[in-house]
């Protein structure tokens, strides 16, 4: 709404103080400018509840509705401001989908390569030890061993077992987490 339309709407008496440049003028230019960013922002609603179109401030926001907040304050993590060096927009417009497919090696490897931003997971289990799987750290990622591991721990099946084994490393030598 511009000044003009806004004054209209106030009572007689008001309106007949409307001076340029008095106090009620300037009073009036300022709701104006308010609706006017809020008016922009209802204009498309499906901007607002889109990751991948919404505002930056409220990406994190949104990965939080759809279960991600877990990951997203970590003070442990003190090698970047983001907490996911990847695309959390599309971390976050995942999130549904991740969510309803979670517990499988596919949806851990899409996972881990969308929050890290970088491709070569891979999920392998093993036949002679039920519940326990193994995955592969692309060495592009080594340096977000952290987050990697976050990430394992809650999106795998609470009875499953794992560990993580930095690509190029010999199967035998690995690390258990659990």
């Amino acid at each position: 709404m511009r000044a003009a339309e806004i004054g209209l709407l106030l009572p007689e008496i008001y309106r007949t103080n409307l001076d340029e440049g008095g106090p009620l003028a300037a009073l009036l230019e300022i709701m104006s400018a308010l609706h006017g960013s809020l008016e922009a922002a209802i204009a498309d609603p499906p901007t607002l509840i889109d990751p991948r179109r919404a505002p930056d401030r409220l990406v994190s926001t949104l990965a939080g509705w759809v279960g991600l907040a877990r990951y997203l304050d970590r003070p442990d993590d003190q090698s970047a401001d983001r907490p996911f060096p990847g695309d959390l927009r599309e971390l976050a417009a995942l999130g549904a989908e991740l969510g309803r497919r979670r517990g499988s090696a596919a949806t851990l490897v899409r996972f881990l390569e969308t929050a890290t931003g970088v491709p070569g997971f891979a999920v392998e289990e093993d036949a002679r030890q039920p519940f326990h799987f193994r995955v592969t750290l692309p060495g592009a990622a080594a340096h977000r061993r952290d987050l990697v591991l976050s990430i394992i721990h809650g999106e795998k099946p609470a009875f499953a077992t794992f560990d993580l084994v930095a690509q190029g490393e010999a199967p035998n030598k690995t690390e258990e987490e659990d």
